[in-house]
């Protein structure tokens, strides 16, 4: 462990003389992305290692291979998606990742675990906090869920009584009265009375 400490102090020392490596002029142009692809020019400067050009990588630029990939914190970052994975670390030497792709409600799950077994968390600075805050914000979501729903039965019986008025209106308009009934009775009986005149 005592290693892994000196061997990553001498990788930050490393890190701050390691240049930037871009694309060839990309600082002039907004076009071109400031990501590394190697000089392809015939006469390019930078290829050819002229002094006062940009660097091209090279492997003394690199950290040493026994911290290559570690935490600044000294342990090794394992993503993790599951609690099967999260059991099966190693608390001496590896930390925690919790992956991108999972969702809230998994990943409270994970942070409550890891806090339980007390594993080092490195995707988050306060954990504690980040776990608050996740909660805090799936609890609201529920609420406004349960709210949305009711509301939504609301209207679903609200239609649905409106729907039986209509019917009912419409049985009572097709289905005439006792009063009506004696009403078409008497005006066919004066139709046929007035045919005979």
């Amino acid at each position: 462990m005592k290693e892994n400490k000196e061997l990553l102090a001498v990788r930050k020392t490393l890190k701050k003389s390691k240049p930037w490596f871009v694309v060839k002029e990309s600082k002039f142009s907004a076009r071109v992305k400031s990501r590394w692809r190697y000089p392809r020019g015939k006469h390019s400067k930078v290829r050819q290692q002229h002094r006062g050009r940009p660097r091209l990588p090279n492997p003394g630029y690199g950290s040493p291979k026994a911290v290559k990939g570690f935490h600044p914190s000294g342990l090794l970052p394992v993503v993790v998606k599951t609690l099967d994975e999260l059991n099966s670390i190693d608390l001496a030497t590896q930390g925690v990742l919790i992956s991108g792709k999972i969702g809230n409600r998994k990943r409270i799950e994970l942070l409550t675990a890891a806090q339980e077994k007390k594993i080092t968390i490195l995707s988050s600075s306060n954990s504690e906090k980040l776990l608050k805050k996740l909660q805090d914000n799936f609890v609201e979501r529920q609420k406004t869920r349960k709210k949305k729903e009711t509301e939504k039965a609301k209207k679903t019986t609200e239609k649905k009584k409106v729907s039986e008025k209509k019917t009912q209106t419409k049985e009572e308009k097709s289905e005439p009265s006792i009063e009506e009934k004696t009403k078409e009775q008497k005006k066919a009986v004066e139709k046929t009375i007035t045919k005979r005149q």
